[in-house]
């Protein structure tokens, strides 16, 4: 066959963008973990995890958690009380589609990511007729993983329905280097230490997601789309290596329900207009309880002393110390439209409601009634142009404004422009009776500067004691700078195949590489901090610098006789200086890295595959990161050590007709690293599981 040329301008929408977008190959591979784990090998993002099951938040750029946005099928489900997501309740299995939009690039998507966005989305099937997926993960501490999937696509409509269901006992053994045991000889002195091995305690998980889409193709043009996803969730919360206390004494649970639905329509009509329209609806009731049971005083004998089980069970004395709850509903209506003039213009305008209401109520004894009870309107307007004057140029602009009830948030202006620096395309040729292929180029240079403002969640606002009505909102301005780099080059196989011993594709090369230099200031930043009367309160104290660099890398290598060499590696540069005024004289926290934020992180993740057999290596690493304001590293806690990680899969597949089954072994933490990720929070050792997979 000969060669054909396809050759396309890039999207005006894209236009300047720092984005980074997750191979699906990547979430087929870690289709067990959740999104926490998959950000972590995959991304410059720094993930504050307490292990598995257990709180995981995104770091984005040296920010706080509440300065990532995080967007399912254009539905932000951050949540109102805090302006978090706990990104371990999302399954990668439930994710088709991600992209990462750094700094002042989120604000295509929405305002308030000072560090920047996560956009998640699920996608039509393209399978037609019946498709079933099953897979079962047996792994160490009692852990088991179950994943369903069945799909049906029609000529007009396709329909996915996904379960995930795990749950483990999660108690792996660690040494506690927050303890130590001494060893005393017959007269009491002492004649060793050594750090006792304890287990992890209260750190079971029972989680169980359901997740339905349907895509629907009216016959006018368009695409319908509903997704309805449900969450059960009961966690142990697992004890800090430094408490003393006996589990079966103690119960430090959470319980969480929650649904997610988003409607949309997107239709063009002719080649210069298109709307998008969505309208979502979340709820999530979130139970924490912390009691204490004991027997009490006038308890009956137990059985074996002649009381019944029944009277011994009931004699339990309960004492709650924290028995919280919280429910929180958003509604959320979006339109948004599309309009070329010409061929190097896009105009678009996007409006957005959003209205969230958060009840919240503590049941202790210590606490009487109501933290809160509070609604609020949001609404969200963004206009934006986008111009390419010429084939190497494109430039583009955002004005958008957000109204929180009645305070309106100033404009927020952000301009974007790319150039091409370097475009080459080299036809193939034949040189001494062997084609030598074709090979693309390509270097762009990026830039944006924005300004950005993220309002004050309603915990800051209201919760009782210490809610602060007075906050103002948090204010941004950053400026980013890249380039954009990449190669493809293939060498077709000669053109007498019988001369060669080659199998498969041809030989093929392609590397793409992106790195980013931001520099950015966050004024007003909320922090809480406890105040005279003996409560945490929150106050716009701080004033943060956030700048560094990042680096993205994928490169592939197709081989003779099926061989595949892929690579991916990210690295983050983020120094987060805190350059606020000293609260008092003690105060030594100015100049000095944000708590919890590493100022390296990088991540490896290398793919070897022959034939049906791919071998999977995954490395992570974080520098040291600080526990106090003042980096005061005088003692053992005041900082957290540097640690890698490593993983190592392998997994084969076996194809047939109409069924495919895979069978994949994981060793996580290959070296035994022991390391923490959060103070006096241990972390799993070396430990394993196994999976397999049928399709159909």
């Amino acid at each position: 066959m000969h060669e054909i040329s396809v050759t396309a301008h890039r999207r005006l929408s894209q236009t300047g963008l720092q984005q980074t977008t997750l191979d699906t190959l990547v979430l087929h591979q870690n289709i067990a973990h959740s999104m926490s784990d998959i950000l972590t090998q995959h991304s410059p993002l720094f993930i504050k995890s307490y292990g598995r099951a257990t709180e995981s938040t995104a770091e984005f750029r040296g920010t706080s958690p509440s300065h990532t946005q995080v967007l399912w099928n254009g539905l932000r489900i951050n949540s109102p009380m805090l302006g978090t997501v706990d990104f371990s309740t999302i399954p990668a299995f439930f994710i088709d589609q991600a992209n990462l939009l750094h700094g002042a690039s989120s604000l295509t998507l929405t305002g308030g990511g000072l560090g920047g966005a996560v956009d998640l989305s699920t996608q039509p099937t393209d399978v037609a007729g019946l498709g079933l997926q099953y897979i079962q993960g047996v792994g160490s501490f009692k852990t088991f993983d179950q994943f369903m999937r069945m799909t049906y696509g029609a000529r007009r409509w396709q329909s996915s329905t996904r379960i995930a269901y795990a749950t483990s006992r999660n108690d792996f053994r660690y040494t506690n280097y927050d303890k130590k045991v001494d060893v005393r000889d017959a007269d009491g002195s002492i004649i060793r230490s050594y750090h006792p091995t304890e287990r992890n305690r209260s750190g079971y998980f029972h989680d169980l997601h359901a997740l339905q889409d349907f895509f629907y193709h009216p016959a006018a043009g368009g695409t319908l789309a509903a997704s309805f996803w449900y969450t059960h969730s009961l966690r142990g919360l697992p004890f800090l290596s430094v408490d003393y206390r006996d589990d079966a004494d103690f119960t430090n649970e959470q319980l969480q329900n929650a649904i997610r639905s988003a409607l949309s329509y997107q239709r063009a009509f002719g080649p210069r207009w298109s709307v998008n329209t969505r309208a979502g609806y979340t709820y999530q009731d979130i139970a924490y309880d912390y009691f204490t049971t004991r027997p009490s005083a006038t308890a009956s004998p137990s059985p074996a002393l002649g009381g019944s089980s029944a009277e011994s069970s009931n004699a339990a004395e309960k004492n709650v110390i924290t028995a919280s709850q919280s429910y929180s509903q958003q509604g959320f209506l979006q339109a948004k439209a599309d309009y070329m003039p010409a061929a190097d213009w896009l105009l678009t305008a996007d409006l957005g409601f959003a209205y969230n209401h958060v009840r919240s109520h503590d049941r202790s004894p210590f606490h009487i009634g109501d933290n809160y009870n509070r609604g609020r309107l949001e609404t969200a307007l963004s206009l934006s142009a986008k111009y390419r004057p010429t084939p190497r140029l494109a430039l583009s602009t955002i004005l958008r404004e957000e109204l929180y009830g009645r305070d309106l948030v100033p404009l927020i202006p952000a301009f974007f422009g790319e150039y091409k620096l370097i475009e080459r395309r080299a036809r193939g040729e034949e040189k001494r009776g062997r084609m030598r292929g074709g090979n693309f180029s390509s270097l762009i240079f990026k830039t944006s500067v924005a300004r950005n403002y993220r309002y004050p969640t309603m915990d800051d606002l209201y919760f009782r004691p210490g809610g602060n009505p007075d906050l103002k909102p948090e204010r941004g301005f950053t400026y980013d700078g890249g380039l954009e780099f990449s190669y493809r080059n293939s060498i077709p196989r000669p053109s007498n195949s019988a001369q060669t011993s080659w199998e498969g594709p041809d030989p093929t090369f392609s590397l793409h590489a992106n790195l980013s230099v931001f520099d950015s200031y966050i004024t007003d930043w909320i922090q809480w901090t406890p105040n005279a009367k003996g409560y945490w309160q929150p106050s716009n104290l701080k004033r943060v610098h956030n700048y560094g660099t990042e680096l993205t890398l994928d490169a592939t290598l197709q081989l003779p006789r099926q061989w595949t060499l892929a690579l991916n590696t990210n690295y983050a540069y983020t120094p987060s200086i805190n350059r606020s005024r000293e609260l008092d004289a003690a105060d030594t926290s100015y100049g000095k890295q944000l708590v919890y934020v590493p100022r390296h992180s990088a991540n490896l993740s290398a793919r070897l595959g022959w034939r049906t057999w791919m071998l999977t290596y995954q490395w992570h690493a974080y520098s040291e990161r600080f526990t106090t304001t003042s980096n005061d590293v005088s003692r053992i806690t005041g900082r957290l050590k540097p640690y890698y990680m490593s993983d190592l899969t392998l997994e084969r597949q076996f194809r047939w007709r109409r069924c495919q089954t895979s069978l994949k072994g994981v060793v996580y933490n290959l070296l035994g690293s022991e390391y923490v990720t959060v103070l006096s929070r241990p972390m799993a050792g070396r430990h394993f599981e196994l999976f397999l997979e049928v399709k159909y």
